[in-house]
């Protein structure tokens, strides 16, 4: 019969696609994995691998195999939050993914109170780009993930923490300021596009979603900026137009968490589109998961800290 540690061992190799490797990241020894793997083939009666040379590649049974150890899998570790959250002992364990330029200000502010209301509870952190962390999600490697919502995803659920307008940060010492004007629909003062168009705008990656944001915002605004200076760091971004290097696009709560700016001017912010452009920022579990209490808890501490 096969039980859910075999599950694991055929997983890490079709992860490794090396049976060294597998056995190693599972802290057994390579003899015995791959007596394992014979033993689970002969069981079934089918190749889960073809082999060549050291390299171990799944078979078209192996990739169902694996689909339906990686749901075991998960099942079970549902089952043990759920099983916690009931005993009522808090403890258990929680796999938080948030994005770089979040976490830098995030982490700080609410792992400290959380920690203090379940000290039992593990935490890990893991940073990434919210479409890595969405991947994240429905591979089981993490439970929660916070970021800004372009679209629904149909495997996921959101819990809504709060709404952030997408601001354009320039230089205090930059002319153009001046073009902003009040609107009533606005937060910040409000400018319009087309007085940017000589200017250099300080974009993140397509691969990020400020990124895709702000190519969103430019698209809607049939703007095209005459020239595009691309990097990752979004305080980056903020410090160079600061420095009158360009403009670029931030969440209202980069600007008003990140303190990048100590010997440094703060840039102006201003709000740009018709309506302004506003994200909302989402909790997101996979559909089906269970929430345990203590989670909860924690989306409920960074919704306050957010609000601020």
């Amino acid at each position: 019969m096969l039980d859910l540690k075999e599950f694991e061992y055929i997983l890490s190799i079709a992860k490794h696609q090396n049976i060294s490797r597998a056995a190693k990241e599972l802290y057994i020894s390579q003899p015995s994995l791959s007596k394992y793997l014979q033993n689970i083939e002969f069981f079934l009666g089918i190749k889960l691998f073809n082999k060549f040379g050291n390299k171990f590649v799944l078979t078209f049974a192996g990739e169902r195999y694996c689909e339906y150890a990686r749901e075991m899998l998960y099942r079970k570790k549902e089952l043990e939050k759920e099983m916690k959250d009931i005993e009522k002992n808090n403890t258990g364990r929680i796999n938080i993914g948030i994005p770089f330029t979040r976490g830098s200000y995030v982490i700080p502010a609410t792992i400290p109170p959380f920690f203090t209301k379940y000290p039992n509870v593990e935490i890990n952190i893991i940073e990434d780009t919210s479409e890595n962390l969405e991947k994240k999600i429905l591979e089981d490697e993490i439970d929660v993930a916070f970021f800004n919502i372009l679209e629904n995803n149909p495997n996921l659920i959101y819990k809504e923490i709060g709404e952030e307008e997408v601001v354009l940060a320039i230089s205090k010492n930059n002319p153009l300021c001046k073009k902003a004007i009040k609107n009533e629909n606005s937060k910040f003062l409000w400018i319009d596009l087309k007085y940017l168009k000589n200017e250099r705008f300080i974009l993140n990656f397509s691969f990020q979603r400020t990124g895709l944001i702000a190519e969103e915002i430019l698209k809607n605004s049939n703007f095209r900026p005459k020239e595009i200076f691309r990097v990752r760091s979004i305080d980056g971004a903020i410090r160079l137009a600061a420095n009158d290097f360009g403009v670029c696009f931030a969440t209202e709560n980069h600007l008003k968490h990140l303190e990048v700016f100590k010997d440094e001017a703060l840039p102006a912010y201003f709000s740009v589109g018709t309506p302004p452009y506003v994200m909302k920022f989402v909790a997101a579990f996979k559909k089906g998961s269970y929430i345990p209490q203590y989670t909860l808890e924690y989306i409920e501490i960074l919704r306050e800290f957010l609000s601020k």
